[in-house]
């Protein structure tokens, strides 16, 4: 029981805000005195079960427990339905996700992916409110058509901050060979089957997946995001990946979300868990082909065929 409450803790104190003491926050939500509160951090008391409980409602922080030796993984995901205001809802999700890795001290996000990172695209509203817009489609019961009406100010800000923090937070990105083709079919299915029925909206997306390339290509050649030399940039690519994994390391504590349902993600912060997808994506690396720093000749070659593609759209585009 001492090192569940002392991970509980831990993942707790990692969910507050900078700003907000643990010690408080705990004495207030279980009705204890402060003093008691530091004994339950230091693990020199014991919480109950039904004050896990109770902790674990109020700061949505799991209560993760499983057997020994018995391999399971407790997952946590974003309740998605099908009302309008979903889109507003998976942002701020991610938002509170990424403010946590970013409020740590030592921290990475190491990507494992065969599409492009969503938030390489924030930068770019229309962009970004059509891969939204598009994964949403999935599964959605009423289909639309895709406008420019579609960018309010709400996710305009949301999107904003997120592209913000993550252009801070050191990351690792592993791409497959065929990342952007993905982006590309769907923009491609989009104005083909009438979602989007401006052609010119058609082709400034593709153009702004271009800039997207640009913006990755310009990381990668001084292997950092930003001018900051802490905010690092190591993009390479794999020749075949069979999944979607995000691995965020944070102050010692670690957290692993795989893609499902076309956009979701089941989070977890399963230590085992976490130590072997960590352990598979070092793997990854090693076998993997460079494109930050000195990698300019590899990069150069998959940039140039992904600058192709994107032209050959444009073109099918503009003969419609």
């Amino acid at each position: 029981m001492t090192d569940i409450q002392a991970n509980f803790i831990e993942r707790l104190k990692s969910a507050l805000p900078a700003y907000q003491n643990p010690a408080q926050s705990i004495s207030e939500c279980l009705n204890i005195s402060l003093n008691e509160s530091y004994k339950k951090i230091r693990n020199k008391s014991a919480l109950t079960l039904q004050q896990l409980i109770k902790l674990a409602d109020q700061f949505k922080v799991p209560l993760i427990y499983h057997p020994e030796e018995v391999p399971t993984v407790t997952f946590s995901y974003s309740k998605i339905a099908e009302e309008g205001s979903n889109m507003v809802v998976y942002l701020q999700d991610l938002l509170q996700n990424l403010r946590q890795i970013h409020a740590a001290k030592q921290k990475q996000l190491t990507i494992v992916t065969d599409d492009i990172p969503l938030f390489h695209l924030f930068k770019y509203p229309e962009l970004a409110a059509f891969k939204l817009f598009f994964w949403f489609e999935s599964i959605s019961s009423q289909p639309q058509k895709f406008s420019r009406e579609l960018i309010t100010e709400e996710i305009l800000s949301i999107t904003q901050q997120l592209q913000q923090i993550y252009l801070e937070i050191p990351s690792i990105e592993i791409w497959s060979k065929n990342a952007i083709h993905g982006s590309l079919e769907q923009i491609r299915y989009a104005f083909e089957a009438g979602y989007i029925s401006d052609k010119a909206l058609a082709e400034e997306l593709v153009v702004q997946l271009r800039y997207c390339l640009t913006d990755i290509n310009m990381y990668a050649t001084s292997s950092k995001k930003t001018i900051d030399a802490a905010h690092t940039f190591n993009w390479y690519s794999c020749d075949v990946l069979g999944t979607i994994a995000y691995l965020a390391e944070a102050d010692g504590t670690t957290a692993c979300f795989n893609r499902f349902n076309t956009f979701n993600f089941l989070k977890t912060e399963d230590h085992n868990y976490c130590s072997q997808t960590k352990i598979w994506m070092q793997s990854l690396m090693r076998k993997s082909v460079s494109f930050s720093g000195q990698g300019e000749k590899h990069r150069n070659k998959y940039l140039y065929q992904a600058f192709q593609e994107c032209d050959t759209l444009i073109r099918e585009i503009a003969e419609d």
